[in-house]
């Protein structure tokens, strides 16, 4: 054990506290550690590991490629920019650097705290897990992985879409399901009159097939039969009908906006839950709202804020001149109306495409091969991490460019984030996370940090953490970064049965060095506990209480013996 260790060692000897575990996390202990007490280690790849919308499982992967220096400001928050560059066949660029690109946040010029590069886990060149990716030593465990599993919704929109395209677009669905490679994970919604589940994430291409052929029902655009209305040739009639049905259309015309945009709500703030970048695969004609409305502001702000790429799919595939149209009915006065609608309502589509980082894909009949280049979008990503330069953090809207030195490249990110305060989670949220997470079945990854089992023999085992600090909110007091962190060590049974919680707090207080370290080494902190004969496991979980974020993962009992040292 080093010096450095043995510090840490002793601080957790001295200050844990271990009780029998109640149904409720809790405890009294607490445990002090101050800058002289990090151990400066060689930071690992570390990533993400997803929460699905209900129980469901993936995995974010992200490999260092270098750490800037950065200053201390009385507000310090981390900036993620995902990028995904395209040469100009459409292929995936896989061998930029940091050297290559260049942020821009309000036109000011940042300062990039780390790149790293997110690869899908499901497939590589040659079809199978790419082997060359490291992952954590032996003796090291950790929440996070070397590749991520890609988390996508699709949403099916029957509401804005009419019945004949609605036939297609299910044809075409059903057909990009069956190309889907292995291992994708996709989750199928209805937008209808409600917002339906028909299948939660699954990474099962026959499960999600039969779900869609079962449960993707048809039905009429819109809440009723379209509104018609014929001229009659008595002109102060047809205008008096004219004004009655044009209230009417705009009436239902908002209705469905107004619907349509809850439902997006909906979606974005369940996958918000999920740590990294998501993808939402939105099939739909459209529906006609002001892209430069607040509502559509608003929207794409959340969307941004979630980290959530959209890919709009106009379902009305190849579209022909107004002009030419051979079953306009002249006889209906609504005409001019419905004709608007239609050259509008893609404008949505595009705008949110485009501000998130997706793609709009559109004037084209092969919507299935559309939902597949979206699905497969996401090869190669790299992920951009930078502290802005600025103090303001007061829900000021900050727009974001990104360049790149290389000639010939195009490069899709997010355009914009919301500079909006930490909102501490309530305490009854932090309680039921804190118990959702002790119960759960594999590893929670709200923070990432990686755990290392030492058992000495003669004396009570002890586990080292990771935590890098960019996971972490701190704050600025005295001239030093302060951060306070809880942390539990679970025994369980291999049942999963409780049996003894282990538990301790540490008082972070950095100077402006060992923070700058911190960022690059992350923070390394040791508890120690007495293993009970019948654990099979120990459930590390680990608390930011600044923020409330919770990370946990589990390590079993056969650990501690075989890292145990002469």
């Amino acid at each position: 054990m080093s010096a450095a260790e043995r510090v840490a060692y002793d601080h957790a000897t001295c200050n844990n506290l271990t009780c029998p575990l109640p149904r409720a996390i809790a405890g009294a202990a607490s445990q002090s550690f101050r800058g002289d007490d990090l151990i400066s280690r060689q930071r690992k790849p570390f990533a993400f590991l997803l929460f699905a919308l209900v129980n469901a499982f993936c995995s974010l992967a992200q490999n260092s490629l270098d750490k800037p220096a950065v200053t201390i400001r009385n507000a310090v928050r981390m900036v993620e920019v995902d990028v995904i560059a395209r040469d100009k066949r459409g292929n995936a660029v896989t061998d930029l650097q940091t050297k290559d690109f260049q942020l821009f946040d309000n036109g000011r010029p940042q300062a990039v705290t780390h790149i790293s590069v997110e690869r899908p886990a499901f497939r590589s060149d040659s079809g199978a897990p790419d082997a060359s990716l490291k992952t954590a030593p032996a003796t090291s465990f950790s929440n996070t992985r070397t590749t991520f599993d890609a988390t996508t919704v699709i949403l099916f929109d029957v509401l804005n879409t009419s019945s004949e395209n609605q036939v297609t677009m299910r044809t075409e669905l059903l057909k990009s399901l069956s190309r889907m490679p292995a291992g994708t994970r996709v989750a199928l919604l209805v937008l209808g009159e409600n917002l339906s589940v028909i299948s939660d994430f699954s990474e099962s291409v026959v499960s999600l097939k039969k779900a869609a052929e079962n449960q993707f029902h048809l039905r009429a655009e819109g809440f009723g039969p379209s509104i018609k209305a014929d001229a009659t040739g008595n002109p102060k009639l047809d205008q008096m009908i004219l004004n009655a049905v044009t209230r009417a259309f705009r009436g239902e015309e908002q209705d469905r906006s107004t619907r349509t945009l809850a439902a997006l709500n909906v979606i974005c703030d369940e996958l918000a839950r999920i740590p990294g970048r998501k993808s939402l695969v939105w099939l739909t004609s459209g529906i006609t709202v002001a892209g430069e409305s607040q509502d559509v502001k608003a929207e794409i702000d959340r969307f941004n804020d979630a980290n959530i790429a959209v890919y709009t799919i106009d379902a009305r595939g190849v579209l022909l001149s107004s002009d030419v149209k051979a079953d306009t009915d002249f006889n209906d006065m609504t005409e001019p109306i419905k004709t608007e609608q239609e050259e509008s309502r893609a404008d949505l589509l595009a705008i949110l495409a485009r501000s998130t980082g997706g793609v709009f894909y559109h004037n084209t009949n092969r919507l299935g091969q559309a939902v597949n280049q979206a699905l497969d979008d996401r090869g190669i990503v790299y992920v951009i991490d930078y502290y802005p330069n600025h103090d303001k953090w007061n829900g000021e809207l900050h727009k974001l460019e990104v360049r790149t030195s290389r000639p010939g490249l195009r490069l899709r990110y997010r355009e914009s984030y919301r500079a909006t305060p930490v909102q501490p989670m309530p305490s009854q949220t932090q309680q039921q996370m804190l118990a959702a997470v002790a119960s759960a079945s594999l590893d929670f990854p709200g923070i990432r940090f990686t755990a290392e089992p030492r058992g000495n023999k003669g004396n009570d085992p002890f586990v080292l953490l990771h935590v890098p600090a960019a996971e972490l909110e701190m704050t600025s007091k005295a001239g030093k970064m302060a951060g306070e962190l809880e942390i539990w060590c679970l025994q369980k049974r291999s049942s999963g049965e409780d049996l003894y919680n282990t538990h301790w707090k540490s008082d972070l207080q950095l100077s402006p060095d060992q923070y700058q370290a911190a960022l690059h080494d992350g923070v390394a902190l040791a508890g120690a506990f007495t293993l009970n004969p019948a654990a099979a496991k120990v459930r590390i979980i680990v608390r930011d209480i600044t923020s409330g974020k919770i990370g946990s993962l589990d390590i079993p009992v056969e650990a501690f013996s075989s890292a145990a040292k002469p």
